[in-house]
């Protein structure tokens, strides 16, 4: 005879009642996990990566509130100029500044005191400032996060990946005073130059080394000196000076060269000063500037009185990875990782980082300004932002 087997009521009970417990308290255990997550992420990769992290959390939401598409229609009135922050178009106005999803929804929105607004984006954030107040913001593509008083008016500024950020400001002592904080708003570094006012400023991605160029003038000819620094140190690792040539842009790439382009040349440098590359144009000949978040620098210059434009592309290594023209001066130039676009009326050529053609757009109307994000170019055509 079959033994029979006893079925224990108060065991099944008790694993139903197990069952619904952990219905309950699972969800606030993943958001426990997600916590945990975030602290570890903070003390591992640091602010700024977490902000990220935020960002991509907050953006999902865009995916089930999609705005109305590409074109984004413009406020003329209040308009001033677009850019890219991270992988998201940043649309910059007088009183305000906008950041939009992929299907044009506004993200982010957030009002700002001074209608001469300067950004500078890189790594998902973005520093606004004036060239008339001593007020720094510091946004990512979805909130606010911190605002700076420097001690004086700030003339050039600049971002690095890990959140680190310079300024530039003269007092009744100095021409110029450069201080570097870091992503905290402790300040990491000063040094006062009582001779040259600096011009532009960049730094490496841990924002502990910097790049400046610092413009003067003796007996009535200008020069330029080219200073690189440690944040442990005021005193320069390197100061180079280059007489007659007036330095605008300079950056410290994520390979630790130093590219600084000016009014009649380019130089590419090590982290010692020493020259390991030079590019000589004409004076007064300088079309465009572009330099991505890696330091790859796109030079435009125009050749045979205009009637062409040569382009020349230095990757972060300070390598040249291209160089050709393209017929007339073009409306505008971008450049990011491997791409270059170049804009003329209403057409505009995507060319690779070896200078190979790989994309021929046409747009409805003439195009004034281009930005790319995650490799999508974006124009300003009249009075709205196209998607491409």
């Amino acid at each position: 005879m079959a033994e029979k087997k006893i079925v224990s009521l108060s065991k099944i009970r008790n694993k139903e009642t197990l069952k619904k417990i952990f219905r309950i308290i699972r969800i606030p255990i993943v958001i426990l996990v997600v916590i945990a997550a975030l602290f570890l992420s903070a003390r591992l990769l640091g602010n700024v990566a977490v902000s990220n992290i935020t960002d991509g959390i907050r953006e999902i939401k865009t995916v089930f509130a999609r705005g109305e598409g590409y074109p984004y229609s413009l406020d003329t009135f209040n308009y001033r100029k677009s850019f890219a922050i991270g992988n998201r178009p940043l649309v910059l106005y007088e009183d305000s500044c906008r950041v939009l999803s992929s299907s044009a929804g506004e993200m982010f929105d957030t009002q700002l005191e001074y209608a001469d607004s300067k950004v500078i984006s890189r790594n998902s954030r973005a520093l606004i400032y004036s060239n008339s107040a001593n007020k720094i913001t510091l946004l990512s593509k979805t909130e606010k996060l911190g605002d700076f008083t420097e001690k004086g008016t700030v003339v050039a500024a600049a971002l690095a990946k890990n959140g680190s950020f310079a300024t530039s400001y003269s007092n009744e002592d100095y021409q110029s005073i450069l201080s570097v904080y870091n992503s905290r708003f402790k300040k990491i570094f000063q040094w006062n130059c009582s001779q040259e006012r600096i011009a532009d400023i960049s730094l490496s991605g841990n924002g502990k080394n910097i790049a400046a160029v610092a413009v003067g003038t003796e007996n009535a000819e200008i020069y330029t000196r080219l200073l690189v620094f440690n944040s442990g140190s005021a005193e320069p690792n390197a100061d180079i000076r280059f007489d007659g040539t007036l330095f605008l842009r300079v950056a410290y790439t994520s390979s630790g060269k130093i590219i600084a382009v000016g009014d009649n040349r380019t130089v590419v440098l090590n982290k010692k000063g020493e020259t390991v590359d030079e590019l000589v144009y004409s004076e007064d000949s300088l079309c465009a500037v572009c330099i991505d978040d890696d330091g790859n620098t796109v030079v435009s210059f125009k050749e045979f009185g205009g009637s062409k434009t040569g382009i020349v592309r230095f990757s972060a290594s300070g390598k040249k990875s291209c160089s050709f023209s393209v017929d007339g001066i073009p409306d505008c130039i971008v450049a990011s990782g491997g791409r270059i676009a170049v804009a003329t009326g209403s057409d505009i050529t995507v060319y690779s980082s070896s200078g190979r053609e790989t994309k021929q757009l046409q747009t409805d109307n003439p195009v004034s300004e281009m930005f790319i994000c995650s490799g999508t170019v974006y124009s300003v055509e009249g009075s709205t932002v196209v998607k491409h």
